[in-house]
């Protein structure tokens, strides 16, 4: 499982290395319409993996995880439909970094009874 998890985030890397390529127009000797689906290929086996080889521990709070994985969603599916001229592209980019801010102030390790007040630190 682990090693999913170290493939899924080399996914992610080249993913957007390709992403930042076409929203620069940096000419890497390849045509735009390969790069854009090395893009969209590579960013949904990274997002898929990291869905698959996602360990829940006992503290984890599974509804920050889930404003988390829908807001990372929203913001791909938002690249995705800017790259592909679809409308609403920026409502969708913007409802995803939302939906990840809030997920940032959602505590991530629920309390538990028998913690002591020296674990909670």
């Amino acid at each position: 499982m682990k090693r999913l998890k170290v493939i899924g985030g080399f996914c992610y890397v080249i993913s957007f290395f390709f992403a930042a390529t076409l929203f620069l127009n940096i000419n890497i000797g390849l045509t735009h319409t390969f790069v854009l689906y090395i893009f969209l290929s590579l960013g949904l086996i990274g997002f898929l993996l990291n869905l698959i080889t996602y360990s829940k521990d006992k503290y984890g709070n599974p509804l920050s995880n889930l404003i988390y994985w829908l807001g990372s969603f929203f913001v791909f599916a938002g690249l995705v439909f800017k790259m592909l001229l679809f409308p609403f592209n920026l409502s969708i980019i913007l409802i995803g970094a939302v939906l990840l801010f809030i997920s940032l102030f959602i505590k991530r390790r629920a309390k538990s009874e028998d913690d002591d007040i020296l674990d909670q630190l």
